[in-house]
C-alpha cells in the first residue's frame, strides 16, 4: 500500500493542552473541517519545516533520505 514504509505514520507523540489551548485547536478544527490530530500534526511539521529553513515537503523528502550522524553522542 505505501511506496515507503517509513511513511507511514506509526510513531505517537503525546502532548499536554489546557483548556484554552484545546478550545483553540477544537474550534480550528470545527472551522476548517480536518481532525484535530491531523491539523496539529500539519502545523508541527510546518513549524519543523520553517525552523529548519526548508520551504517544502518535496525539500524536506529529498533531506531526510540522507544520512545524518549526531554531532555530539551521549554515550
Amino acid at each position: 500500500m505505501y511506496q515507503d514504509n517509513r511513511r507511514r505514520r506509526n510513531n505517537r507523540i503525546g502532548i499536554n493542552l489546557d483548556e484554552y489551548e484545546d478550545g483553540l485547536i477544537e474550534a480550528l478544527a470545527a472551522y476548517t473541517g480536518v481532525e484535530k490530530a491531523a491539523l496539529v500534526r500539519e502545523m508541527v511539521m510546518r513549524s519543523a519545516m520553517d525552523m529548519l529553513g526548508v520551504s517544502s515537503q518535496q525539500e524536506f523528502d529529498a533531506i531526510s533520505m540522507t544520512e545524518f550522524q549526531p554531532i555530539a553522542r551521549l554515550h
